[in-house]
């Protein structure tokens, strides 16, 4: 049989055998390369097309490059054309606004008149309104409407008779036509209109039972602010146009003692109203602007009726009569919303087609110069990777060189063949004896199983009898026994059994890493369960699984073995009356990490690496039961699994077991 030295000596050998065979090769590789002839070899046609990659590769980026120059100087030049319609759009919309504004004023102007006046006749209404008239575009009838009860009806149609006479308040029926109003709490009759001329049929018209009228006057009498209905259609000899109305409220002057309101809980005298047409007062505003080929669109945007065409603006640059979708460029398109009074209008703005389109002739300058400075780098970069060729040529032909010296390093092949031979020889050596010393350790171990087995009978048989005959002798003169001799007696039977225990505690111990149960799918929740159930705890001490515990494919047995023991260790040395122990699993990667800790006595540092050997016990008592072996077995259980085992405790303060196991057998 082969000794260390033999083996050591094989490997020596081995080794210097492999550094004889690399020098070998080295030396006659260096003294082939000055004595090779010189050899050209010919050039790959895909290499060459290669090398001209980076040709390709500038004129691909270049033309990139000039591509993207001219898309954004094209981008650029119509937001320019953007900017310059939506600046367009903006000051149009602005003067819209600016006589949309001045048209309201009208209506406040004769609130404001009303109020300050305390009787305004016919005559009087008629002046004022005149200038108006005359100067403001698309009033279609600007109104005086007083609030009148049932009570003051017949007094107020006396008095409206005295500067027209046949004053009457009316209602529309279904068909259109005129009639007698009939009895109703409050009336909102048109006392005075103008211009009078195209509007006096309308005279007495009951203006509260207009479902819009009415909405204007609920709603400006409870904000005490003009208000303005969304856009409403109306007939100008025939021809339909889109409108609005618009009510200011006039209150009774607290301040005058001859007006008393007609009820005791109104202070509402009558309404200013306005009807607009929509369509004038934006041709009007936009009659002082040159025309700019925008066309414009007005929208009611409220939440009753979003959306709704009131009124399109064509641009004067075309006849609005022959307008067709294709002339409308929805490409250029600004959208803003403003606020006439109440209501809120959308307006969107449209560039005409042919008006607002960029000049793209600095974006075609732009693109042919960049295509010509690419081009000419081009041709630059090709003449460069022309030299690098030549450059590249010269290369390969050293190259083939070396390669014909690589060619004659191919005859050595053989004497690597038979170096191989040798060190495969050496290895099969080598191999044999640790084979012969792997076989003599397993006899050894075998032996000393044996030898453990055999031991442990022959000393539990002499064992066994001093206990009996202890207990015989105490059952034979137990009434001649004092109480020393009883204790003494005791003391004899605890050493047999703690000597019964260490025998099977040693047994269990070299039986570790070389038997085992087969492998199964273990759920340590309930393995925990089982255990707890069997130690037969008292209520004094409460043993809680703390977090969720893994299921794992491992060798129940041994770790069963694990955590009985450190468990009943916790119980068995807490120390106190009663007590908590806590059981808990982390995953740690590859390994789930247990620990097992109490709130009992704990154990000083000095004494943490001395519990995990064999025989060693913390207390020594005449009556103790511990061998001193339980942790030991504990740790040689984890450590043949791969994993590792720690304590961490303080006097006072418990203590904590902490043990690693692989999630995989080291078998798999």
């Amino acid at each position: 049989m082969a000794t260390a030295n033999e083996i050591k000596h094989l490997v020596e050998k081995l080794n210097a055998a492999t550094v004889r065979i690399k020098q070998r090769l080295t030396e006659r590789y260096l003294a082939q390369i000055p004595t090779q002839p010189k050899t050209k070899r010919g050039s790959d046609p895909k290499s060459i097309w290669w090398g001209y990659f980076p040709v390709v590769l500038v004129a691909i980026l270049g033309l990139t490059i000039t591509i993207m120059l001219f898309v954004q100087s094209m981008r650029w030049e119509k937001n320019q054309v953007e900017i310059a319609f939506r600046e367009a759009s903006q000051d149009r919309i602005l003067v819209i606004q600016r006589e949309i504004k001045h048209s309201l004023r009208i209506v406040l102007d004769i609130a404001s008149f009303f109020e300050a006046s305390e009787i305004v006749g016919r005559r009087e209404f008629r002046k004022f309104v005149g200038p108006a008239l005359k100067n403001q575009a698309g009033i279609k009838t600007l109104e005086w409407v007083p609030v009148v009860t049932d009570e003051m009806r017949q007094t107020f149609i006396e008095e409206a008779r005295q500067s027209f006479p046949p004053f009457e308040i009316l209602e529309m029926d279904d068909s259109g036509m005129l009639n007698k109003s009939p009895r109703r709490l409050f009336y909102y009759p048109i006392l005075y209109i103008q211009p009078y001329q195209y509007n006096k049929q309308l005279l007495g018209l009951n203006m509260g039972t207009d479902p819009t009228a009415s909405n204007l006057f609920s709603e400006a009498e409870i904000t005490r602010e003009i208000q303005v209905s969304p856009g409403i259609y109306l007939n100008d000899d025939g021809e339909r146009k889109t409108g609005i109305m618009v009510a200011a409220p006039v209150f009774f002057n607290a301040d005058n003692a001859n007006e008393e309101p007609p009820q005791a809980n109104s202070s509402i005298r009558g309404f200013a109203i306005g009807v607009f047409y929509i369509g004038e007062i934006i041709e009007r505003a936009l009659e002082s602007l040159l025309p700019g080929g925008i066309d414009i669109h007005f929208y009611q945007s409220d939440e009753d009726e979003e959306g709704r065409l009131l009124y399109s603006h064509h641009t004067r640059l075309r006849d609005s009569s022959t307008v067709t979708d294709s002339d409308i460029n929805q490409e250029i398109s600004y959208a803003q919303e403003i606020n006439v009074g109440t209501q809120q209008w959308k307006i969107v703005c449209n560039s005409a087609s042919g008006k607002f389109t960029a000049d793209t002739w600095s974006s075609w300058v732009i693109f042919f110069g960049s295509l010509a400075f690419t081009l000419l780098f081009t041709i630059y970069i090709a003449t460069l990777v022309g030299r690098a060729r030549q450059v590249r040529l010269e290369v390969e032909e050293r190259t083939a060189q070396l390669w014909e010296v690589v060619q004659a390093l191919n005859q050595e092949v053989i004497e690597r063949k038979s170096a191989e031979q040798e060190l495969q020889r050496l290895n099969e050596t080598l191999e044999h004896h640790i084979a012969n010393r792997t076989a003599e350790a397993e006899r050894r171990a075998q032996y000393l199983e044996q030898f453990a087995y055999v031991t442990s009978h022959d000393l539990k048989a002499p064992l066994r009898a001093v206990s009996n005959l202890a207990q015989w002798i105490e059952e034979d003169i137990h009434d001649k026994l004092d109480d020393a001799a009883k204790e003494q007696l005791a003391l004899l039977r605890d050493r047999v059994k703690r000597m019964h225990d260490l025998i099977e505690g040693l047994l269990e111990y070299s039986r570790v890493g070389r038997s085992s149960d087969p492998e199964s799918l273990v759920d340590t929740q309930e393995l925990v369960e089982e255990i707890i159930d069997s130690l037969s705890t008292s209520d004094r001490f409460s043993i809680k699984i703390k977090g969720k515990m893994p299921t794992l494919n491992t060798d129940r047995l041994q770790l069963v073995q694990v955590l009985s023991n450190l468990i009943s260790n916790s119980l068995m040395h807490h120390g106190g009356k009663k007590g908590k122990i806590r059981i808990k699993c982390d995953d740690l990667d590859q390994f789930y990490q247990f620990s097992v800790c109490d709130d009992g006595q704990g154990i000083a540092p000095q004494y943490h690496k001395k519990i995990f050997l064999m025989f060693q016990t913390l207390e020594s008592s005449d009556l103790e039961s511990s061998t001193g072996i339980g942790l030991a077995l504990v740790k040689k259980i984890v450590e043949e699994h791969g994993g590792t085992i720690k304590l961490t405790s303080e006097p006072g303060e418990g203590a904590c077991f902490y043990f690693t196991w692989p999630k995989v057998s080291p078998s798999e």
